[in-house]
């Protein structure tokens, strides 16, 4: 299988910004304890911080190898990324998951869940309303039992 050394749009500018916030997470992980010692609480994650820096310097390396995507410049690139990486069906879910995160507080676990889950079948599968009212009936009653009886959580 031969593959295209070609750098998909948007993918240069996303490993930068992954390579930074990489750096700031290793600086937020060095505050806690610093190097004071092999088993400090900080430890753990300025490693895992250390080898996130790493395998991303190894794919900017990487990427010089490759060429450029078939852009005329940077806007075309971004206009181009922007419509590959978030076509409507995402951006439209995601301001369903953001509703979802807003309401749930307010209105409660139960009801705001139900919501959740009857427009997500609706929207994501095309689902009709009467087989989703039913199908986020009994998934929701189902939750509510294992966690009310087996775990013994109140849902709030």
């Amino acid at each position: 299988m031969k593959t295209d050394p070609r750098l998909r749009v948007g993918e240069s500018l996303f490993t930068w910004l992954l390579l930074g916030f990489s750096l700031f997470i290793l600086v937020l992980a060095y505050r806690i304890s610093g190097f004071s010692s092999i088993s400090s609480p900080g430890m753990f994650p300025m490693l895992a911080a250390a080898v996130m820096v790493l395998s991303i310097g190894l794919a900017l390396a990487g990427n010089r190898r490759k060429r450029k995507p078939d852009a005329a410049g940077l806007l075309q690139e971004l206009n181009q990324a922007y419509h590959e990486i978030f076509p409507p069906l995402f951006l439209i879910y995601t301001a369903i998951i953001v509703g979802y995160m807003i309401i749930l507080q307010p209105v409660h676990f139960l009801p705001s869940s139900f919501a959740f889950l009857l427009i997500s079948m609706i929207y994501l599968k095309g689902a009709k309303p009467l087989k989703s009212l039913l199908i986020s009936g009994v998934i929701l009653g189902v939750i509510y039992v294992v966690f009310h009886y087996f775990f013994l959580v109140v849902l709030p």
